[in-house]
């Protein structure tokens, strides 16, 4: 009987000391799912730039571009540099690639030079491009205020994404956005070209084109919006096999007819952008188009890319630019991007020449471009009065060199002013010359050339044996008329305003002007 009580007191424990474990297991798992492991807490925190901005940040800066803000400026400036202009009208679409800018970036900036002419009317764009990390159906929008990029932020439009939001599978998605590269990688472009915009980022998943055609038909004409669409080619062909699908690709674009889903990383982007040309009239122009095999020499496999711009004028032909009206344009560029770098060296000059000392540019303390050659004239005006003005005809060392140089000798040694003394400085306004180079005039006489010159616009150059003579453009502000100008630039040459000879040498000349107070 005592064996029995005991065996069940026994039980009891047994079974009471399971319990006890069960108890404390399923207390330690409700534990451990309700509790955090972090040591830090929720008093303490503290929002994020992001969280508290709602700004997307770069996502492959680093990686598919350089992420230090002078590399990248350098490189985007370089591969604007080696694009062609002009051979549009106003573009209304452009398509460009989206692989890492040693390979593609090249491509892209043949279109993206092509828009510097219509920079001041574009102010909202439209970017789309595919998804390469998030798989979704339909458009995702973002509700970012803006996209910080290396250059610094870009707002978004807040009221054109509202708009989308009333067509067909558009929907917020800030995921699809978070890692994409596909527009990420054209912005630092769109910074260089436009000053003051706004961007509609749209990723976009399993959808059909035409649903992105038609939510983007209402602003395909208006002035200040441009579509931006991003594409690659084909994929890991071999380097023939890739030249002739994407030529065969070309030509589908240019005859305007959808393009196969392998033929492009960004297809149903393109056939947006075709079904919009179609609908509106518009003429597809190829720019540029390679491949990956043309950058590295890889040719077992390789990713193919090309850029188009879509313009108004179906049948307009192309209208080339002068080797000078291109120089012209890359004057502009260089000095919307570096003018504020060489109107500093004229103002550290001109402080040195004051003392009689001269000032040299270190290049330890500017970009490396600005120690390129070049041409320019320093002009000196106090209180809206000439006090010196002095350049360089040819470039003939680097154009930071060259613009010291000239201020220093503008200041101290044109032989029509006293050198310039230090109390004058804040009166002083400084002028930035860069020169073109020369395009010889052919005339048949004198009333010809007359004709020929575009007040205000042309500097000339005349020459007639050993006597020479040059008028920068600013000289039409005192003398408007051509013959005004001939004439007093005969007189400046040594040779009677009355003088003439067809042996005469005439060179036109165009300069971009940088002009700010020295103080």
């Amino acid at each position: 009987m005592k064996n029995n009580e005991n065996d069940n007191n026994l039980n009891y424990y047994l079974w009471g000391g399971v319990a006890v474990v069960m108890l404390l297991i399923l207390n330690y798992m409700d534990f451990q799912e309700h509790t955090s492991s972090n040591t830090e807490v929720i008093n303490n925190y503290s929002l994020r730039d992001e969280d508290l901005n709602n700004i997307r940040i770069p996502a492959v800066a680093g990686l598919f571009y350089p992420a230090d803000i002078y590399q990248l400026s350098n490189a985007v400036d370089g591969y604007l540099s080696q694009a062609g202009t002009g051979g549009i009208s106003r573009p209304r679409i452009v398509v460009v690639p989206h692989a890492g800018y040693k390979y593609s970036a090249q491509i892209a900036a043949g279109a993206y030079k092509k828009l510097l002419p219509f920079q001041k009317d574009i102010k909202k764009i439209i970017l789309v491009g595919p998804s390469h990390y998030v798989a979704f159906k339909g458009v995702a929008l973002s509700n970012a205020k803006s996209f910080k990029t290396v250059f610094g932020d870009i707002p978004t439009d807040a009221e054109i994404t509202h708009m989308l939001t009333g067509f067909d599978g558009f929907s917020y998605n800030n995921e699809a956005h978070r890692k994409e590269h596909s527009l990420e990688v054209q912005l630092p472009f769109l910074q260089k070209i436009f000053q003051d915009f706004t961007i509609v980022p749209l990723v976009y998943g399993d959808v059909n084109p035409q649903k992105i055609a038609d939510a983007l038909k209402p602003f395909i004409n208006r002035p200040d919006v441009l579509i931006v669409i991003s594409a690659d080619l084909s994929h890991y062909l071999d380097y023939d096999s890739a030249k002739a699908v994407d030529a065969a690709t070309a030509e589908k674009v240019s005859r305007k007819d959808p393009l196969e889903a392998h033929r492009s990383c960004g297809a149903i982007g393109i056939n947006a952008a075709i079904a919009l040309a179609k609908e509106n009239n518009l003429r597809p122009k190829l720019i540029d188009i390679a491949n990956s095999g043309d950058i590295s020499g890889e040719r077992d496999s390789v990713v193919g890319y090309a850029s188009w711009i879509f313009d108004g004028q179906e049948n307009s032909a192309d209208k080339k630019q002068s080797p000078l009206e291109q120089e012209v344009e890359n004057l502009k560029n260089f000095a919307r991007h570096h003018g504020e770098e060489m109107y500093q060296v004229a103002v550290q000059s001109l402080e040195k020449a004051v003392e009689n000392k001269k000032y040299r540019p270190s290049r330890q303390d500017y970009a490396d471009v600005l120690f390129n050659k070049g041409a320019s004239f320093v002009t000196l005006e106090k209180n809206g009065n000439l006090r010196g003005c002095i350049g360089s005809l040819f470039p003939r060392e680097a154009v930071l060199l060259d613009i010291a140089e000239n201020t220093y000798k503008a200041a101290r040694e044109d032989s029509r002013f006293e050198p310039l003394r230090a109390e004058e400085i804040p009166q002083i306004e400084i002028t930035i010359s860069l020169l073109s180079g020369y395009e010889e005039m052919s005339y048949q006489d004198e009333q010809d050339l007359r004709r020929q010159l575009q007040p205000g616009v042309d500097g000339l150059v005349i020459r007639d044996g050993d006597r020479q003579g040059l008028f920068l453009p600013s000289v039409w502000k005192q003398l408007p008329t051509p013959e005004e100008f001939l004439d007093n630039l005969k007189i400046k040459a040594g040779l009677s305003p009355s003088y003439w000879s067809n042996n005469i040498k005439v060179y036109r000349f165009r300069v971009v002007e940088i002009k700010k107070n020295a103080n």
